[in-house]
């Protein structure tokens, strides 16, 4: 495949890399989960008894879209409330289930990154990470 052309917007740019990416994660981690369910999973696995507001900065979603996710893992049966330090608002552990389903999509989700780890040189790897987290975090900066 040719080269992709370049586009003179930073929006852009990054919204097609991440349609191509999660096109790529989803594959894998098929039929267990979507790329975003293993994300969120893996972020309540980290931050057990997490709420809702901290989930959502950790994963860049507004409140309204991790409220909608969280309901969908929930009606799976991969997650349950816990009890959170702030009783005003719920705190999220992974189930057995959850558990279970996010250990089976685990080997999907390494392929994806080796399929795309494949796909670069290895110095466009290592530099991707440094580039990505300012990216990230000048971009949590701008929308404050």
């Amino acid at each position: 495949m040719n080269q992709l052309p370049d586009l003179a917007c930073a929006c852009a740019t990054l919204r097609r890399a991440t349609r191509l990416i999660t096109q790529i994660y989803d594959e894998e981690l098929r039929p267990h989960l979507e790329s975003s369910q293993f994300a969120l999973l893996s972020a309540i696995e980290k931050l057990p008894a997490c709420k809702q507001g901290l989930l959502a900065d950790a994963l860049g979603y507004d409140k309204t879209s991790v409220s909608r996710s969280l309901t969908l893992l929930h009606r799976n049966g991969w997650i349950e409330q816990a009890t959170a330090d702030d009783r005003r608002e719920r705190g999220y552990k992974l189930s057995r289930a959850g558990v279970k389903v996010l250990y089976a999509a685990r080997p999907g989700w390494q392929r994806a990154q080796d399929r795309l780890r494949a796909a670069m040189a290895a110095d466009e790897w290592t530099a991707m990470w440094p580039v990505l987290r300012a990216l990230t975090n000048s971009a949590a900066r701008a929308r404050r």
